[in-house]
């Protein structure tokens, strides 16, 4: 096995993932070279999200996708990879993890741009919705930026949540996340829907 550099947890829209690689697989392909083995190591977040679970390993230099061929190279598998991944991200920012209330609906911060990863910890999920009546509905529009609220909470709270993060998603443009409204469920993170289903003032 080799020594493996730090590696980290990336979520990221799977249209846009596909496109960052697209000319790299290309040329590889070009070169008689497995297309296939230079994939990145990713998987959806949840049945039904834009959203997929990749890894980029930090070169000092740059951060680089984390293909299937690097995966192979470390020895170890996808499960284990991801364990790792979430240790060194906790490592980073498990001390600033904090929420923010905007009146209705909250924002997670956790610094460094790993907003968008904290998804991958249930059990904080689980720890924020003690007090809801309802489903933990969660919104993510850019990878620094995830909203959250309580779905039988203040009845106008989903739409301003939802009006907020589509304005967020735009500003964002190609960088911009999710459009699906996802609930936290026993079973992992569903999708509820889209921005624009639970933002009224979206569909005018």
């Amino acid at each position: 096995m080799h020594s493996i550099p730090p590696v980290y947890p990336r979520i990221r829209r799977a249209g846009l993932l596909e496109e960052a690689m697209r000319p790299v697989l290309d040329l590889i392909e070009s070169l008689g070279g497995s297309r296939e083995a230079h994939e990145a190591v990713a998987f959806p977040l949840a049945e039904g999200s834009d959203l997929l679970v990749s890894f980029v390993v930090d070169t000092s230099a740059r951060f680089a996708t984390l293909t299937r061929e690097g995966l192979l190279e470390t020895g170890l598998d996808t499960q284990s990879m991801y364990e790792l991944a979430i240790d060194n991200m906790l490592r980073l920012v498990a001390p600033n993890v904090r929420t923010r209330d905007f009146g209705g609906y909250k924002a997670l911060v956790a610094g460094d741009g790993f907003e968008a990863c904290m998804l991958l910890l249930p059990d904080l999920w689980e720890q924020l919705a003690q007090d809801f009546e309802g489903e933990l509905i969660a919104v993510v529009p850019s990878r620094d930026v995830v909203y959250f609220t309580d779905s039988r909470g203040a009845a106008e709270a989903p739409g301003r949540m939802c009006a907020a993060a589509e304005k967020l998603r735009a500003a964002a443009g190609s960088e911009g996340l999710s459009e699906r409204v996802m609930a936290l469920t026993a079973d992992g993170w569903c999708v509820r829907g889209t921005l624009h289903a639970f933002a009224p003032a979206l569909q005018a």
